[in-house]
């Protein structure tokens, strides 16, 4: 199809991106045959825009950012802060040469309120994330909403519940991005909620069950290619491995325990069984 990029994660290399971290996950991306690289954006100004640019372009690597926000700027209950950071996040992606910028764009990872969710939370994550899409749209920039499980937020769980919040939200650059470990615990099948949001999703996590290997654990994958084939997905397919983490972030995704020995073995197995799919039903050459 030739509009399916398959890329990876940084945190397979690096807790944090930095200039050590764009120095060893760039090259070894290109050395796998993978297109893209997923940066975190949690700390916008730490970011070396400049010498991560300059290091994708010469990898020929394309890259996107991703994000939660910090508990003090949660959407749902203080857009204006929430507003601001993502702004400032996308700002930097700008800089870097995203199109991209996903993640959990309305909320803080691990907050739950022990209530369903509101319709006032609603409006202030629409509130927070029309302008922010507005500000996006200006530096060509797509930005996502990333559904994750009951979990990690009460906020945006399923399918259903992204499209809800997208009409909400009503600007054309905004798409779900979705992960196939929230999918695999909250969807009636991961091929029934890629089928529901089909043509509105341009962006998701190939993540295995434990977030570990792609191909070791319960993910029905042939499933998920199948269901993106038949919907005639087009964008980026990015294995999420949470080889490293910075501990608050591993407290929040409760991962306590190393999901593969090791990045080599994700690169060197996960990566070509997913491509190895990706081919056998038509979403790359």
């Amino acid at each position: 199809m030739g509009n399916v990029l398959i890329g990876m994660h940084a945190s397979l290399w690096a807790a944090e991106w930095t200039r050590q971290a764009a120095e060893l996950a760039i090259p070894e991306a290109a050395e796998h045959g993978l297109q893209c690289i997923e940066f975190p954006l949690l700390a916008p100004e730490g970011v070396d825009a400049p010498h991560s640019r300059k290091l994708f372009e010469k990898y020929g690597i394309e890259p996107t950012a991703s994000l939660c926000l910090p508990g003090d700027k949660m959407a749902a209950e203080k857009p204006e802060a929430a507003e601001a950071f993502v702004k400032k996040a996308l700002d930097k992606a700008a800089e870097v040469g995203c199109r991209f910028l996903g993640g959990v764009t309305f909320g803080a990872l691990g907050y739950r309120s022990g209530r369903p969710p509101e319709k006032r939370e609603y409006d202030n994550i629409v509130k927070a994330l029309k302008p922010a899409a507005q500000h996006a749209r200006k530096l060509g920039i797509t930005l996502g909403i990333e559904p994750c499980n009951r979990y990690e937020t009460h906020l945006l769980n399923t399918s259903d519940q992204a499209l809800a919040l997208l009409e909400m939200i009503g600007e054309p650059n905004v798409t779900i991005h979705f992960d196939t470990y929230h999918m695999n615990i909250e969807e009636k099948g991961i091929g029934h909620g890629l089928r529901a949001a089909a043509g509105k999703c341009a962006y998701i996590h190939m993540s295995e069950s434990d977030r570990g290997v792609p191909g070791t654990g319960t993910v029905d994958w042939n499933d998920v290619c199948r269901a993106l084939a038949e919907t005639g997905f087009k964008g980026h397919l990015v294995v999420e491995s949470f080889v490293t983490l910075p501990p608050e972030i591993a407290a929040a995704l409760s991962v306590w325990r190393p999901v593969a020995r090791d990045r080599h073995e994700v690169l060197a197995k996960g990566v070509p069984f997913l491509k190895g799919l990706a081919r056998v039903h038509g979403l790359v050459d």
